[in-house]
């Protein structure tokens, strides 16, 4: 039966995804800043932090997006692997994002978790096919 995902065109996308992500991450860290977190939480530094902080998570995901596109020809079942192993970490990212949203006064960007649900479902569902 012919795979329906091919490995190499879900870790195109997962590379594409996550480079786009990260330089949005780090274009727009101080408008992320302001809309995900409270006014009283940004007073005193908090924004200054806020956006510094984005830039980790910029560079991580730039970083990923770099790695997935170099390695998206590799040989079938270890692309089925690292897809696995994508897919299983963006959902611990994703729930931990849930997880945040919804017992913080946090509120995390509705296209960072619909990237995060893209990538869970791109990766484990192509990982899984025969």
């Amino acid at each position: 039966m012919k795979q329906l995902l091919k490995t190499n065109t879900v870790l195109t996308i997962v590379s594409v995804l996550n480079t786009i992500q990260g330089i949005g991450f780090f274009i727009l860290s101080e408008q992320l800043t302001q809309q995900s977190f409270p006014e009283e939480l940004l007073s005193g530094g908090g924004l200054a932090v806020g956006t510094s902080m984005h830039w980790p998570l910029a560079t991580f995901c730039i970083v990923l997006g770099i790695i997935t596109f170099v390695t998206r020809n590799i040989e079938v079942n270890s692309a089925k692997k690292l897809l696995q192993g994508i897919g299983l970490a963006y959902l611990f990212f994703l729930v931990s994002a849930l997880i945040q949203q919804f017992s913080t006064p946090v509120n995390v960007p509705i296209p960072a978790l619909v990237t995060l649900a893209v990538v869970v479902v791109l990766s484990l569902v192509s990982s899984s096919q025969k």
